[in-house]
């Protein structure tokens, strides 16, 4: 849904005319922008050991270029079956290195209900999966299945960005009590997770009436 908004009409059109250009006449292999993506997402991890904000930066960076690599496999006549093997695996990999980072930041800085950052985490990991599981069942039955409001992208900017506003939030009201035990993260959590999960039914509905 993202991709077809203004707002990502308008992002599409900008990488093709600046970044997408800029790694083709340098030869930058469209398969070294998705291990570099990987890369990034590795060291979201530690990113976020260190504050939720730095590593909502990591996972904003890590989607930008993983967004490039598509665009460069086609501008360079370079797609190949295999690339987007690894873009997609790569994918679930970012996805979980993301959490992981998020759910060792809060085994370093417990709060009071630390309980359920477990399981939000879980909901929105299998959201996650469940949601690109699904589009990849259906496209092996021969049917395409992209609809919902909670894609990658979604997710993934939504994440980033709310990592970043949560710590700025705390920055600006530190007395807020709601804000120093990380409620307005965790309500994030629980509602791309949810989110993700309603996605999923989406599309296995879809499916069904279609197949």
């Amino acid at each position: 849904m993202l991709r077809d908004s203004k707002l990502g009409t308008s992002y599409l059109k900008w990488i093709q005319t600046n970044p997408l250009p800029f790694f083709y006449r340098l030869s930058v292999k469209p398969n070294q922008l998705t291990f570099l993506a990987l890369g990034i997402s590795v060291l979201t991890v530690p990113a976020y050991l260190y504050s939720l904000w730095l590593g909502g930066i990591g996972v904003l960076i890590s989607g930008l270029v993983d967004t490039l690599d598509g665009g460069l496999a086609r501008l360079s006549n370079q797609k190949t079956n295999a690339g987007a093997l690894l873009d997609s695996v790569f994918d679930r990999y970012s996805d979980f290195l993301a959490l992981l980072g998020i759910w060792l930041f809060f085994q370093f800085h417990p709060i009071p209900w630390q309980v359920l950052v477990t399981p939000l985490l879980f909901l929105l990991l299998s959201g996650s999966f469940m949601v690109s599981y699904t589009r990849a069942r259906g496209e092996g039955l021969g049917k395409t299945a992209s609809l919902g409001f909670f894609e990658r992208a979604e997710r993934v900017v939504c994440l980033g960005a709310g990592s970043i506003i949560n710590d700025l939030l705390i920055h600006l009201f530190p007395s807020s009590i709601w804000l120093r035990e990380e409620w307005f993260f965790l309500a994030l959590l629980a509602f791309l997770g949810l989110g993700s999960h309603f996605t999923a039914l989406q599309r296995i509905r879809h499916l069904v009436r279609h197949l």
